[in-house]
């Protein structure tokens, strides 16, 4: 029952795993699925660009025996929504949210996320990679723990990526973040990071991407992509989800805490 449960994370798990064409159905499923209820299995290969034969092998490699079955699960798999003024722009930021979070939670694995924290407390140092928007989280996190006295670099910027990534040792920490899991800059200062030695950890929506298998530690999160709806743009609060549970573990260390308490107070009295 429960894999019927999490149809959409499970073809989001397998995603990458599948052929380029079978790839164009998950991906319009994930953005879709609410849709597909009522639609035809040629029209859902009109829309995707494929046949009704690729459709049905999807199906197949995902675990549904047939597209009906396929639309059961997705139906079966639909969150409760709020009935009270759903389509109200505050009550889709509510919704988009909610299922954000819904999913990530489901995704999570208590005993990865403790793994992360006490690497990160061992690391002499600790680099944090991405680009875009991914870079802004990285920038996010790299102030956090500054103040809990780590010793933390943001690489943002291609070219620094490339020269950092040449001269990580056995004792440093890369953490890539890259939704995709295919960012090119993100998954070159990963593999040049490995090959020095260093421990590599990936903080993705897909567990199957290049970003994925370089790590030695996975940490996936669900993509906000697929909640359906183009106009949000916080394609990050899903990672940053779980970076506030990763700082939360930290500061339960005392020593983080009075740095973290102490840093504040010499901001705030700096500017007031």
């Amino acid at each position: 029952m429960k894999q019927k449960m999490d149809i959409k994370r499970d073809i989001q798990r397998k995603f990458h795993e599948l052929p380029e064409k079978e790839q164009s159905v998950a991906q319009y499923i994930l953005e879709h699925g609410e849709t597909i209820k009522n639609i035809h299995i040629a029209d859902l290969a009109k829309a995707t660009g494929t046949s009704n034969a690729t459709i049905t092998r999807f199906c197949k490699r995902i675990g549904c025996e047939s597209f009906v079955d396929l639309k059961i699960r997705l139906h079966s798999a639909r969150e409760e929504r709020m009935e009270n003024g759903y389509g109200d722009i505050f009550e889709d930021v509510n919704s988009f949210y909610h299922k954000t979070i819904s999913q990530t939670v489901k995704m999570i694995d208590k005993e990865k996320i403790r793994a992360l924290v006490e690497a990160l407390k061992q690391a002499d140092r600790i680099f944090f990679t991405g680009v875009g928007s991914s870079g802004l989280t990285a920038l996010e996190m790299t102030q956090r723990l500054i103040r809990m006295g780590l010793h933390v670099t943001a690489l943002t910027d291609s070219h620094m990526m490339i020269i950092t990534s040449a001269i990580t040792t056995p004792k440093d920490l890369v953490i890539g973040i890259s939704n995709s899991g295919r960012t090119t800059e993100v998954v070159k200062t990963l593999e040049n990071a490995k090959k020095n030695g260093s421990k590599i950890v990936a903080i993705t929506s897909f567990e199957k991407s290049p970003l994925a298998t370089l790590s030695d530690l996975l940490i996936p999160t669900y993509n906000t992509h697929f909640v359906s709806n183009e106009q949000f743009v916080n394609n990050q609060f899903a990672i940053m989800y779980v970076m506030d549970i990763v700082s939360m573990l930290l500061l339960e260390n005392k020593t983080m805490q009075q740095k973290m308490e102490k840093t504040i107070h010499t901001v705030s009295r700096r500017f007031n």
